[in-house]
């Protein structure tokens, strides 16, 4: 069996506005506070203007205080009626300063407030709308915040049957992610500054994969026994690390001379020993394309065909070509036609060897027949030339 291995967003930005956190230097004491508790009571309030200077975000800090021309806010102040400055003073009418409510406190000269959580900042180089298959450049650099990004964290939430992890990590700041199911990835990032504040709200990009050709077939899997599915290639031994299940695309014309219903024919059958056949007219647009042959591994396998022929009728199959002793899988193909979904079939059990005829797809009205009989699945299909 390893002869085969030698053969062959919209953007949602997501910082939601700058969540701050508080730094606070001596706060909430007033100028006349003492171990005594009391304060120098003011004259009772006179009205005076709406508060607006503490800060671009601050418009309704309370009618009646007065803060001395000391005092310093960072630009991210984000009071809005009820200020807590050091946890003593809420602002919005009446103060809760020690004193009779309704009397104006004013601040000490020393009184600062420094505030602020870095920003984290998403960019795809290829935008958010992409085919299958698409190596998507992730970058993180321009988060920013009041001193320089120090760490970041990369978590993806992706289409079912998905196993695409970042390269070369998710803690690097422009990691690479491939894009090889169809459907919906939304991709978030937190990130911290050098002073070990993290970002108060996750960023998020959304990337939208969509197939595009008229025909498009997807192969995924998983295998119980297999601890990782995530990792690739194979061993010190020379053995897979997954298991390795592989899409079959059967045109009508297959010869069953040398193999049960056709399948492995070395013209009419899209797999992996023949990715590229040569079907229809001249040029490559009724053509197949096998785009990706996962040998360790959870898939996918899709199979592409832009200009499928009228009056025909493709069979879809799955063989199971070699477990390395990882056991079972339970295979799920997803048949799109004009990018939309129209079969996603059950999970369905295979064992080393087996081959499912999963069904039909007819041209030019795009209708699936799938096969749920007792013979869809073949134990041991007798490969030929192999």
């Amino acid at each position: 069996m390893a002869m085969k291995r030698w053969f062959g967003v919209m953007l949602l930005a997501a910082s939601l506005g700058a969540c701050l956190s508080d730094r606070q230097g001596t706060v909430g004491t007033d100028a006349a506070d003492s171990s005594t508790g009391t304060d120098t009571a003011v004259a009772a309030d006179t009205a005076q203007p709406e508060d607006t200077s503490v800060g671009p975000y601050d418009t309704s800090v309370g009618s009646y205080d007065t803060y001395s021309a000391h005092d310093t806010y960072s630009f991210y102040d984000t009071h809005g009626g009820y200020d807590t400055h050091g946890g003593y003073d809420t602002h919005g009418g009446y103060d809760t300063h020690g004193d009779t409510a309704g009397t104006v406190d004013t601040w000490s000269g020393g009184d600062v407030v420094t505030i602020g959580c870095p920003q984290a900042v998403i960019t795809v180089a290829e935008g958010s709308e992409v085919v299958p298959q698409t190596v998507l450049h992730l970058s993180g650099e321009g988060s920013h915040g009041l001193a320089p990004i120090a760490q970041y964290e990369w978590t993806v939430e992706q289409p079912s049957g998905s196993a695409s992890v970042f390269a070369p990590s998710s803690s690097h700041p422009n990691p690479v992610f491939e894009a090889n199911v169809a459907g919906q990835y939304l991709f978030h990032l937190r990130v911290y500054d050098a002073e070990g504040r993290a970002s108060c709200q996750v960023a998020t990009y959304v990337v939208l994969v969509v197939a595009v050709d008229a025909i498009h077939i997807e192969l995924l899997w998983t295998t119980p026994e297999d601890p990782d599915e995530t990792d690739v290639g194979y061993d010190d031994f020379g053995q897979s690390v997954g298991s390795d299940v592989d899409l079959h695309l059967l045109h009508p014309s297959a010869n069953t001379d040398h193999s049960p219903g056709g399948w492995f024919d070395s013209r009419w059958d899209c797999y992996w020993s023949n990715g590229e056949p040569n079907w229809g007219g001249p040029g490559a647009s009724d053509d197949p394309g096998l785009d990706r042959d996962d040998t360790d591994g959870a898939g996918p396998e899709n199979v592409n065909l832009a200009a499928p022929e009228d009056g025909l009728s493709y069979r879809i199959g799955v063989h199971y070509w070699d477990d390395w002793g990882f056991g079972a899988s339970i295979a799920t193909v997803r048949v799109y036609v004009h990018g939309q979904l129209v079969l996603e079939t059950p999970p369905t059990q295979l064992a080393h060897g087996d081959l499912w005829e999963v069904g039909a797809i007819s041209w030019p009205d795009g209708a699936v027949t799938v096969n749920a009989g007792p013979d869809a699945i073949t134990p041991d299909y007798p490969v030929p030339f192999f």
